[in-house]
């Protein structure tokens, strides 16, 4: 086996052990899409992008302390802390999805594999990829989970863990 090859899968292991156990907590964008829209829109008219919104860009202690201090929105506190996390990451980034954003820190956070990064996102048989040619590898999303696959010939699929798992282990901010 080469040194590639091992380090790649030996990489690709190490992801899997150490995010497949979610923490639940972390805002999803593609979540907080339908909340905001539900939610927001039915007092602001303003988009998510308007300066209203900036102090609750990824900060969803900010929207809980909005929330418990105007008595027309103690309302939105019945949404769960979950569904407020997903809010403030929508107002972080309103034109992303969570799959660029997990692809974006995977790439940021193990630069070594993923290259070159920023490939383009791609769209096959309901799996959202980047092909990483220097390395041979792909990073795919699939019904909220995260795979991997060595293109090699021999290599197999792997199934990293959820996509809530890497969005849990992001920092603020992404």
């Amino acid at each position: 086996m080469t040194d590639m090859k091992r380090s790649s899968k030996l990489l690709a292991v190490t992801m899997f052990v150490t995010f497949v156990a979610p923490a639940w907590g972390a805002g999803s964008v593609d979540s907080g899409r339908p909340a905001f829209n539900q939610t927001c829109y039915n007092c602001h008219f303003d988009p998510p992008a308007a300066f209203r919104f900036n102090e609750a860009r990824f900060n969803a202690a900010y929207l809980n302390t909005v929330f418990q201090l105007i008595p027309a929105m103690n309302g939105n506190l019945t949404l769960g802390a979950q569904t407020i996390n997903d809010i403030a990451a929508y107002l972080g980034a309103p034109d992303g999805n969570d799959t660029d954003r997990i692809l974006n820190w995977g790439e940021d956070t193990y630069p070594q594999l993923l290259v070159p990064p920023r490939q383009p996102t791609q769209q096959w048989s309901g799996y959202s990829y980047r092909f990483y040619p220097a390395t041979g590898v792909y990073v795919a999303t699939k019904d909220n989970y995260i795979w991997f696959l060595d293109s090699r010939p021999g290599a197999l699929i792997l199934n990293l863990g959820t996509m809530r798992s890497y969005l849990d282990q992001m920092p603020n901010g992404r």
